[in-house]
């Protein structure tokens, strides 16, 4: 079966695009279907992630972590995004997981998102409240002004 947009209006889901129109005609009156409701990424907040680690990054130590991306896995691990492995050793780490568009819908985003604020001003950015650290992303991403 083909995937499609849609949009609610009025308590109904209608195609956003003539694709999704003709898969629509394929299902016929009166026939069950099966609906996974996803929401689709949005690129701003996905924006303002890479400009919160950038903001991190800038107003700390880099010999903690070198490189932003060196930071993002330190987050995603921190923040519970991430798989547990046990080395030959016996030691446990972890790998980062991935905030890949399609490896996470909106929702799981948004609530990663929000750990991550507050795991920053928590740990990495003391005196900063997660809601200025939002409300500053904010801002630089122009979201905000």
């Amino acid at each position: 079966m083909a995937r499609f947009l849609a949009q609610k209006h009025l308590g109904s889901l209608r195609p956003t695009d003539s694709s999704g129109e003709d898969a629509l005609r394929k299902i016929g009156n009166g026939e069950v279907v099966s609906i996974e409701v996803k929401r689709p990424r949005n690129v701003r907040h996905h924006r303002m992630f890479w400009a919160l680690m950038t903001i991190v990054h800038e107003n700390m130590d880099e010999a903690r972590y070198p490189t932003v991306d060196d930071l993002v896995s330190a987050i995603k691990i921190a923040a519970g995004l991430r798989t547990r492995i046990v080395l030959p050793s016996g030691d446990v780490g972890f790998i980062p997981g991935s905030i890949a568009f399609h490896k996470m819908d909106q929702d799981e985003f948004s609530a990663f998102y929000d750990r991550v604020c507050d795991l920053i001003a928590k740990h990495f950015l003391p005196g900063v409240t997660s809601e200025q650290l939002r409300a500053e992303v904010e801002t630089m991403t122009g979201l905000r002004s």
